[in-house]
């Protein structure tokens, strides 16, 4: 982990998307042998290449997140606040808050995208409840 992306971690308060987004990867490989291709060539021009240089390398990993997700699944992005509510998020997500993709299919389980450091109970129980 950079100390650039370690420093924009601790700015926003965030739990390191890394693990989150190679877990979203692994699936998405096991799902969709082409989106998993576009995925990777994705992360290659848009992340590795831009992360070191990004002024906000959290943002780029995230937006990386948010596109990420829907290959998955359709759906919508939402972010839940401290005390559990949740609202539409919109392009740039913002950072801070439990950042989860919800798929349109109400049997799909969502997928968490950025966790806070310091998740209230509310935001922990919205992400046991509706994520994988």
């Amino acid at each position: 982990m950079s100390d650039a992306y370690a420093e924009a971690l601790a700015r926003h308060g965030l739990e390191d998307v890394q693990p989150l987004y190679r877990q979203l990867l692994l699936r998405l490989k096991n799902h969709d042998a082409a989106a998993y291709e576009e995925a990777v060539g994705r992360y290659l021009r848009d992340v590795e290449s831009a992360v070191d240089s990004a002024e906000d390398p959290v943002a780029v990993w995230v937006a990386y997140g948010v596109w990420l997700a829907p290959r998955l699944a359709a759906g919508t992005l939402k972010a839940v606040d401290a005390n559990g509510l949740a609202i539409d998020a919109e392009s740039p997500p913002p950072l801070g808050p439990l950042l989860m993709h919800l798929p349109a299919d109400p049997k799909t389980r969502g997928l968490v995208l950025a966790m806070p450091a310091e998740a209230s109970p509310a935001q922990k129980e919205t992400a046991a409840l509706l994520c994988a």
